[in-house]
Order: structure tokens, then sequence, then C-alpha cells
């Protein structure tokens, strides 16, 4: 595990969330659809195979769980240090001001496109092999 956090930060209000990879219109797409857009980046990003299940949850109304789920599997994949469960839930449940489910969208983007902290990004490791 590294000491590094979220890349758009951790703390409350600031994230700067549309400033990151998904930009403005990603930020839209989460805060009218979280469902939607946290299916997209589980399947898009691989961090979660099940992403299908995080659309189903949120139709069921229970996006805050999505949020803890998707954001503790995006801290594991990426290497992050972990902030448990407790902290998901605080984020997620003050999403309005923490901006937490378009923080945890964005690293699935930065994983997506960097892969874990420190490790080579997959663009830069097939340009060595040719």
């Amino acid at each position: 595990m590294s000491d590094q956090t979220f890349q758009h930060g951790d703390g409350c209000c600031g994230c700067k969330c549309t400033e990151g990879p998904i930009g403005t219109g990603g930020c839209l797409l989460t805060w009218c659809c979280p469902c939607i857009a946290f299916c997209q980046a589980a399947e898009n990003s691989k961090v979660d195979e099940l992403g299908i299940m995080y659309l189903v949850f949120g139709f069921l109304g229970f996006n805050c769980c999505s949020a803890v789920a998707l954001g503790m599997h995006v801290e594991e994949k990426r290497g992050l240090k972990p902030h448990g469960v407790g902290w998901h839930m605080i984020q997620a449940c003050f999403d309005g001001c923490t901006c937490h489910t378009c923080r945890v969208v964005n690293e699935c983007k930065v994983y997506e496109n960097d892969g874990a902290v420190g490790s080579a990004a997959p663009e830069s490791t097939e340009m060595v092999r040719n």
C-alpha cells in the first residue's frame, strides 16, 4: 500500500472533480445518474467486473452503498492508502459537500488510464515492447 490517496483529494469540499479525467460532463452524469456512472466506471476501468451490480443497487436506492463499495475497490486496485468503510460511508452520505461520487469515478478513470500507483501506464508498456 502507498501513502498516496485519491488523486483529487480526500477532504471535504474542493475535490476539483470537474478538472479530473471525467470532466464536467462526467461530473454531471455522476450527479444525475450515479448508478450509470458507477456501472460504466467499474466496467471500463476493470476495477470491478460486476459493474451491473452498481446499476441495480442504484435503481433500488442504494447509491451510497455503491459509492462505498466502488471507492474501496478502486483504493485497493490502485494501491492507495485505505480509508476504511466508515470514512467512505460518511463521504457518501454527505456527497453534496464532499463530491465523493465524482472522486470515486475520477479515480476509476485514473486507474483505467494509468494503472496502479507506481506501475507503468498501459500505453507506455506497449511502447517499450515495440
